[in-house]
């Protein structure tokens, strides 16, 4: 693995660490759920940019209203990250919603309604 590489790998994973514990810990607005997962950072390879998707427990409109909450709260985040992670040139923060658990379910049920046919 390249030096390089394996900067960004480390800045992801302390950048995944750092996010979940300021949404945890002080994003304080009742339209975020309390299960809010951080699976994914997507770190644009200047570092001037991030995506964080998240898993967000709840119905779509629940899911939809606190991304963007999140996506408001972006700056403040991006503040109390900034303060744990000393980094040159912090990334801006974009969230964005983790789909794959949805995918998987929608495939599952899709198996499960062939399952006779392929006995």
């Amino acid at each position: 693995m390249s030096a390089p590489q394996f900067h960004l790998d480390r800045l992801r994973e302390d950048f995944h660490r750092e996010i979940a514990w300021a949404i945890a810990n002080r994003v304080r607005d009742p339209r975020v759920p309390e299960v809010v997962t951080v699976t994914e950072i997507r770190l644009a390879p200047d570092t001037r940019n991030a995506t964080v998707v998240v898993s967000i427990f709840g119905d779509e409109k629940t899911q939809q209203e606190a991304l963007g909450v999140l996506n408001k709260a972006a700056p403040f985040i991006q503040k109390v990250v900034a303060q744990r992670i000393r980094i040159k040139h912090f990334p801006k923060l974009y969230f964005k919603i983790d789909k794959s658990l949805d995918y998987t379910e929608h495939l599952n049920d899709l198996l499960n309604e062939i399952k006779d046919d392929l006995v």
